[in-house]
């Protein structure tokens, strides 16, 4: 047992000395090596997002369900319907909604922030798994029109300029808005 432990050591140290296998690996697997590690967009949007099944004030004092659901938003009254929920009740805060339906709206918006992110970031597919979520996460939370309104940040990503466009985050007012949203998305930008 002893030899065999040893044996699979070594083949282990050989082949991470193999630089070819390490890029092979990095292509087939981002998020599992190196220094950059993110979870799932979806896990990343929520945590930033919290998940409130009932209505609640957000930190601009915007009505807000579920996962970072804008109730103000032009299209809120039909797709809260389209869950099976009466808009006006839950909109006063007199009817919650299921996790079924927080899922449900969830699941549509993060179809939107990623066609937003795609639109702003030219190259987006060829980007860091963990940059593309960082970009989508930044669409959920400030739409593609403000994303988009950041060329030079954008710029900076489509040419790789990790540390770059995370510094360029860090000195803008949505970081200051954020906090704990902004230091992961720049710290996974930085080290991607």
């Amino acid at each position: 047992m002893e030899k065999i432990a040893i044996a699979i050591l070594i083949i282990g140290a050989a082949l991470l000395a193999y630089q070819p296998t390490i890029d092979y690996l990095s292509e087939k697997f981002p998020e599992t090596l190196g220094n950059c590690r993110c979870d799932s967009v979806r896990d990343m949007v929520a945590w930033a997002e919290g998940n409130k099944l009932c209505m609640y004030r957000d930190s601009l004092g915007i009505p807000t369900i579920g996962i970072g659901f804008n109730l103000q938003r032009g299209d809120a009254r039909k797709l809260v319907t389209n869950v099976g929920a009466n808009f006006d009740r839950v909109l006063a805060g007199s009817e919650c909604l299921t996790q079924v339906q927080v899922n449900n709206l969830f699941n549509n918006d993060l179809v939107w922030a990623k066609r937003g992110a795609q639109n702003c970031i030219s190259g987006f597919s060829g980007l860091h798994n963990c940059i593309q979520n960082v970009v989508i996460d930044m669409t959920f939370n400030m739409g593609e029109r403000s994303l988009c309104g950041w060329p030079i940040f954008a710029g900076q990503l489509s040419r790789k300029e990790n540390v770059a466009a995370a510094n360029n985050m860090k000195g803008t007012r949505w970081c200051g808005q954020v906090g704990r949203r902004c230091t992961r998305n720049t710290d996974l930008v930085r080290n991607c």
